[in-house]
């Protein structure tokens, strides 16, 4: 229970930090304050600790079976022809 938690605390905190990352990154690279190489790297940087934050919050896969649908009867409801042609 506890890996569990500290691993979702874990993961949402590397969330966060890639997003304060990219709320600083762009405005710098936009106002030239940062090369352009630095900010290829702390772009990429960022991507991977934003994916790593969010696989770590996922659920493992489970495999999922059909389910087997019981064959239901089918009931006949009879049918007269009344005035006009339709049916009743």
């Amino acid at each position: 229970m506890k890996q569990t938690w500290i691993k979702v605390l874990a993961g949402k905190l590397a969330a966060v930090a890639a997003l304060l990352l990219f709320l600083t990154l762009v405005p710098a690279a936009a106002a030239g304050t940062l090369p352009l190489w630095a900010v290829l790297v702390l772009g990429t940087l960022g991507v991977l600790l934003l994916n790593a934050g969010c696989g770590a919050l996922l659920p493992p896969a489970q495999e999922v079976q059909p389910v087997a649908r019981a064959a239901q009867p089918v009931h006949t409801v009879p049918l007269r022809v009344v005035r006009g042609g339709r049916a009743a």
